[in-house]
């Protein structure tokens, strides 16, 4: 479909890609990735023909359609929501144009024969309609766009009305309903909720054509793609499978040439050794001088630069007390719409909480009543004891001072702090070197929330909330706010629609949807796994189960009450000798799959040990055995921890049902 041959890009003096080659196939499901600034949205511009490589060609072949969803916003102007949407399928509206002219020249033409050439033509094109979903092309923009998080009701909304974000929608929207060969997509999820994106991620792997993107999510790089492209120095590295494969990878590479490196500079070692001993005597001089034009010959390998990981404790806060934050009664409304009633909710101290749901559920509306922000209209809000919050949105970049420097920003949350351990905490928030001196005015939004969010946390609250934390940061920057988070020793309570920081930092979940509160005292995982069970057969009502109400006759009713009493035991009590026989085969399997992983835990560091002496790659037959085994132990603890996770959370519903 697409290559791209030896591209070079230059910006000044800065060579972006050099020599860069990528091939894009039929089914490609391609996630594009790289620190900032190495050049992902300029290889989407330079395919998307949006600018030209400096050196090098793009091919694409001639019947292939690009649709590009560029990360800036964009301005939709005139049309409703649905019309925008509509618009973007050109040839099906160029093809039902020619139907409805062909339709009247066939009513008009009196010829038979121009009549049948007409009727022809007419068919060939209602078939190629049809086939690319022409008369189905409304319900699946409706579909599309109810996917993307609008309701119906908005649906005739003219476009000029809509936000930033809501445009962005509109826009993937109208590409999605296209169906373009190649999609192009720079961080689709940055405007979309947790719903829609998993919404997205299903509909993606769905897809007919080919998918090149950019994205900050984990999890939805994991869920979707089937190879990563990194830029690196220029080049264009290709990793089969999705970004926890591409981590594996790398680290496997990363270690094979470190060995390799170093199993080098042995052997030079040991040749220039040789040779400076023996150099100058007569019976040796012609063999060390062999070796010497060996070491000339030698093509020397780079060492191998790995990225200093920065570690950082940051200073944790004052313990308050075990009610963080209660909310009786509270009832919120914005004009005539009402959003909660009779809301009751209480937080306790360290607890780890991630509030989910659909866009316009309420959930920046309760995250602002539990900071404060925002008045109720009725009801109470109580913190507790010694308890100060702390609350982050995107409107705190806007608080940032542009004429100062990073560290001049950091030092006015902290001007006591001394120079040092600023720089830790810029270093943390991967702020290093001269960095520190750049100012405010020229970071990048990735920048912005970084600074924001290292200004939080030099000086934490002991009850933080955070709403949608991790937009515009990448995903090194993720792993560091991801890090700082579970370190943290505070109350926290967050909205983010990155799956893999929920699931790594939330001990709790809040589930908001048209005003109702649920809440769920387990992780992400506990959360869908009870979503399940809930959607299946959790709230089923039969005939059996409801009150006896015959005639209204008090002794029926009260017989009725005595036999439902010991009918309802009796199944209690058969519920629960199922459940303990259950949870008992249960805990037998965890406990064989925690020895299994024992045994083949300990093999595997025996396999990194010998890994790690330099010696065994003299031996490759040894090395790849060696080798073999290691990623295959790889594979079954990898099996085995998910297999365990999933037992274990069976048991703990099982115990708390």
């Amino acid at each position: 479909m697409i290559s791209l041959l030896n591209i070079a890009k230059r910006f000044g003096t800065r060579a972006l890609f050099s020599g860069a080659t990528l091939q894009i196939s039929e089914g490609d499901r391609i996630a594009l990735i790289g620190t900032n600034g190495t050049g992902k949205t300029t290889l989407l511009e330079m395919i998307g023909g949006h600018i030209s490589p400096d050196e090098g060609e793009i091919v694409i072949s001639k019947e292939t359609v690009v649709g590009y969803l560029r990360q800036e916003v964009i301005q939709l102007r005139g049309r409703s929501i649905i019309e925008e949407v509509l618009s973007g399928c050109e040839v099906l509206h160029v093809i039902e144009a020619e139907m409805k002219a062909l339709d009247r020249e066939i009513h008009e033409e009196s010829d038979l024969n121009k009549k049948g050439f007409l009727g022809f033509r007419y068919a060939e094109l209602q078939s190629h309609f049809e086939a690319k979903g022409g008369y189905q092309l409304e319900p699946r923009a409706k579909q599309v766009l109810s996917g993307l998080g609008f309701q119906e009701a908005r649906f005739g909304e003219k476009t000029d009305r809509l936000s930033g974000g809501q445009l962005m929608r509109v826009a993937l929207a109208k590409i999605l309903l296209s169906q373009p060969d190649i999609l192009l997509l720079d961080e689709p999820t940055n405007h979309l909720d947790l719903a829609s994106v998993i919404w997205l991620e299903g509909f993606l792997r769905n897809y007919p054509g080919s998918i090149l993107l950019i994205s900050h999510d984990r999890s939805f790089i994991n869920g979707l793609t089937n190879r990563v492209i990194e830029i690196a120095q220029g080049k264009l590295l290709t990793y089969t499978g999705n970004y926890d494969r591409y981590l594996e990878a790398k680290a496997e590479s990363l270690a094979i040439q470190e060995a390799t490196y170093k199993n080098q500079q042995k052997k030079i070692a040991q040749t220039q050794k040789f040779v400076d001993r023996f150099r100058y005597k007569a019976t040796k001089a012609r063999q060390a001088q062999s070796r010497l034009k060996q070491l000339d010959k030698m093509e020397r390998l780079e060492p191998v630069l790995v990225t200093k990981q920065v570690r950082f404790n940051f200073p944790q806060p004052e313990r308050g007390g075990e009610a963080v934050i209660t909310l009786e009664d509270v009832g919120q409304s914005y004009g005539a719409t009402r959003i909660y009633k009779d809301l009751n909710l209480v937080l306790r101290r360290g607890s780890k909480t991630a509030l989910v749901g659909p866009n316009g559920a309420g959930k920046s509306t309760l995250i602002k009543i539990l900071a404060g922000i925002l008045p109720i209209d009725q009801g109470k809000r109580f913190l507790g004891e010694r308890i100060t919050d702390s609350y982050y949105s995107q409107h705190q970049l806007e608080t940032l001072n542009p004429v100062r420097t990073i560290l001049e920003e950091i030092q006015s949350a902290a001007p006591e702090g001394a120079p040092s351990f600023l720089r830790g905490i810029l270093g943390a928030f991967l702020f290093t070197g001269d960095d520190v001196f750049k100012k405010v005015s020229i970071l990048s939004g990735g920048e912005k929330s970084r600074l924001a969010l290292a200004k939080m946390l030099i000086r934490p609250s002991n009850f933080i909330l955070l709403d949608e934390p991790t937009n515009h940061l990448d995903i090194p920057s993720r792993d560091v706010l991801e890090k700082a988070l579970v370190g943290y020793t505070g109350t926290l309570c967050f909205i983010t629609h990155d799956r893999h920081l929920i699931r790594q930092v939330a001990d709790s979940i809040i589930e908001v949807d048209q005003g109702q509160v649920t809440f769920y005292p387990g992780d992400y995982n506990y959360y869908l796994f009870k979503k399940e069970k809930t959607t299946t057969s959790e709230f089923d009502i039969t005939v059996e189960n409801r009150p006896n109400r015959i005639n209204g006759s008090k002794e029926i009713k009260e017989s009725g009450d005595r036999q439902e009493g010991k009918d309802r035991r009796r199944q209690e009590a058969e519920q629960r000798n199922r459940s303990y026989k259950t949870r008992k085969t249960l805990q037998k399997k965890i406990e064989r799959l925690e020895e299994t992983l024992g045994i083949k835990t300990k093999e595997y560091e025996e396999c990194v040990t010998l890994l790690s002496d330099a010696e065994i790659y003299q031996d490759k037959k040894r090395f790849h055995e060696i080798m073999s085994r290691h990623n295959r132990l790889k594979g079954e603890i990898k099996e085995k921890t998910t297999e365990w996770e999933t037992l274990s959370l069976e048991d703990e519903a099982l115990s708390q049902a």
